[in-house]
């Protein structure tokens, strides 16, 4: 099933809400989430004016990725509650459909795993017994 958060995208003067995959197997050394190109077009990002690239050996396979925003805004929304807002970088993944998390910004929105097969989680400032189900999916 996987453990999907709900989290609001803001870059460009342009906001998005949607569901992120919680990817533990994404590493990276800093904010970094990846973004279909169809969430990318919406938050007006794509096609970019200038881009940097970067070949990256996914689950997939080898693959070039496209940095389009730096200092995006990213928050984690528990309920109806932001609950936590951080500045990242969106990385477009023209072979992904949805919002992936890497473990940096996991830690970084306080998202605490308590299952990933039953797609259970909490939110760091919540109370110890409170669980939290996955949203669903939402595919760009």
């Amino acid at each position: 099933m996987g453990v999907r958060v709900k989290v609001k995208i803001e870059a460009n003067d342009r906001s998005i809400i949607t569901s992120a995959l919680v990817n533990s197997g994404f590493e990276s050394t800093s904010p970094d989430i990846i973004v279909p190109m169809g969430l990318a077009e919406k938050l007006g990002l794509w096609p970019p004016t200038e881009v940097e690239s970067e070949e990256a050996l996914t689950a997939g396979g080898q693959v070039t990725l496209y940095l389009v925003k730096r200092n995006a805004r990213i928050s984690i929304i528990c309920g109806n509650e932001v609950r936590k807002v951080i500045k990242g970088n969106l990385i477009v993944n023209p072979h992904v459909d949805e919002v992936l998390l890497s473990d940096y910004v996991i830690d970084e929105l306080g998202i605490v795993v308590i299952s990933f097969r039953r797609g259970l989680w909490r939110h760091e400032t919540d109370e110890l017994e409170k669980v939290r189900e996955s949203t669903k999916p939402q595919y760009w």
